[in-house]
Order: structure tokens, then sequence, then C-alpha cells
């Protein structure tokens, strides 16, 4: 599946394919996480956020077992980990957001470095630090085109609240599908497609 380059209206499309095609198993997993991350002060939102990286995962790649809610769960065999990216990329865009001038767009300019982060600790099961440092390296080498996915991804996730905000819960997951999509260009071997999807999930993968 890697193409090596960036294809934002390619890559746009195949999220939202894929976010219509499981719809509703990829709306109530995020509706999940980010009550349960709510809920807890924010002190499960990087484990969620790790599960519901990993329904995506399985999902672009049809692996079988079907995903279910439940496996947003699965997200705490990365616990630690998980947590710790959660709390060092929220730091990150705090920082960024008290800057002068860049402050209000701080987010979306961070986006496209630490994008690939949660997919790699999950799918490669690398450390948080280690992770974070192989998202930069790749995402700085195309951070213009990138930034435009992240821009569309982030649109497209916030024009729920033009429903006077409910509406939110049912585009929330495209910004993580757009992640995974990219990450799944980016990273993986060319000989991906061809992995069954039985043994796809113990398949190593090639940067």
């Amino acid at each position: 599946m890697a193409s090596g380059k960036v294809d934002v209206g390619g890559w746009i499309t195949e999220a939202w394919e894929l976010y219509k095609a499981n719809f509703a198993l990829l709306c109530v997993a995020t509706l999940v996480a980010a009550l349960l991350g709510g809920l807890t002060c924010g002190v499960l939102a990087g484990p969620l956020w790790a599960g519901l990286t990993l329904i995506i995962l399985r999902v672009s790649r049809k692996q079988e077992p079907v995903p279910q809610i439940g496996d947003v769960f699965k997200g705490f065999d990365f616990f630690l980990q998980a947590l710790i990216l959660g709390v060092v990329v929220a730091l990150a865009y705090a920082v960024a957001s008290s800057l002068p001038v860049v402050g209000p767009v701080a987010g979306i300019l961070i986006s496209p470095l630490v994008m690939f982060a949660m997919a790699l600790l999950v799918d490669r099961k690398m450390d948080f630090w280690p992770a974070l440092m192989a998202s930069f390296e790749k995402a700085k080498t195309e951070y213009v085109s990138l930034l435009v996915v992240c821009l569309l991804g982030h649109l497209i996730s916030m024009a729920g609240a033009l429903l006077c905000g409910v509406g939110v819960i049912l585009t929330a997951p495209f910004s993580a599908i757009v992640s995974v999509v990219a990450y799944r260009h980016l990273f993986e071997g060319p000989e991906a497609e061809a992995v069954p999807v039985v043994e796809a999930a113990m398949a190593p993968t090639q940067a």
C-alpha cells in the first residue's frame, strides 16, 4: 500500500469511504472514548485513543474477526505508553497554543508531526518517544501536504458542530480515520495489500 507520496484527494476520499462503510461502529466507539476520557479528566484518553486506532486499523485492513465497539478497550493493552503519549501531545498543543501569533492555529500546525505516533505505538508496539520521533521524521519530509490532509480531516470532523453541536458526534471519527489512512500509505510495505487478512495483524511492516 505504501505510495511514498501524499495524495491529498485520494486519501481523503479513501478515509470517507472507510468512514461510510463503518459508520455506526466508529461513531459509537469514538463516543465511548470521548465520554470516558472526559469523565476521567483525560486519564483514559490516551489508552482509549489507542483502542480506537486499533479498530480503524483493523477495518482498514478488512481483518477478521470484525472489530466490535468493546475493542476500544483493547487500547488498555498499551495503557502506560498510550497514557504518556496522550499527555505529551496534549501538553505540546497547550504550550503551542500559548504562543503569540501562531497560538490560535497551533494545534493544526502540530498535527502533521504527531499524526502517526499512536498508530506506530499500537501497530508496531513502539514506546511513546520512539513513536513520536518516527512520526516527526516521516512527517517533516511531506509537512505541507500532510498539513493540508490534517486540515481537511479536522474540518470534516468538526463539521457536525454546525448541527447545534450534536452532529459532531457523527463526524468526530473522521480525523482519526485520515491519520490511519495516511499511516498505512506512508509506513506499510508495498506487499501489505497481499497479506491474508487473518494474518495481517501478525505481519511485520516496513518503513
